[in-house]
């Protein structure tokens, strides 16, 4: 039983690293833009304006250099957002209760400059 689960997390690890090597990403500044959107009334409460440092293989900084949405909720989300998505490596972190609309719209931008860095 043991052999058994040492080769799953074996497999487990060799899929990890394989998925890793597919997230390659060229150095450089990226700028993109979102949207923050209004799901509800299906409307846009602003954009906003990224770049995207990318180095060795990782996102390394995110600057946030404009917006047109409301500056307290970009504030809020911004603040938490962007060190999570450079620890996590990914654009998909959850967004900050209260500045929801903002926090989908930096997700957008920041999957949108990866999407463009990626080899």
């Amino acid at each position: 039983m043991k052999k058994l689960v040492m080769i799953g997390l074996a497999l487990v690890l060799v899929a990890g690293m394989a998925f890793a090597q597919q997230q390659r990403f060229r150095n450089g500044n990226i700028t993109a833009t979102g949207v923050s959107y209004n799901e509800a009334t299906r409307t846009p409460n602003g954009s906003l304006t990224v770049r995207v440092t990318f180095r060795g293989n990782r996102m390394t900084q995110i600057t946030l250099l404009n917006y047109t949405d409301t500056t307290s909720f970009m504030n809020m989300a911004a603040a938490t957002m962007i060190p999570a998505m450079i620890n996590a490596q990914s654009s998909e972190v959850s967004t900050v209760s209260g500045a929801t609309h903002s926090s989908n719209g930096l997700r957008e931008a920041v999957a949108t400059a990866m999407a463009q860095a990626r080899r």
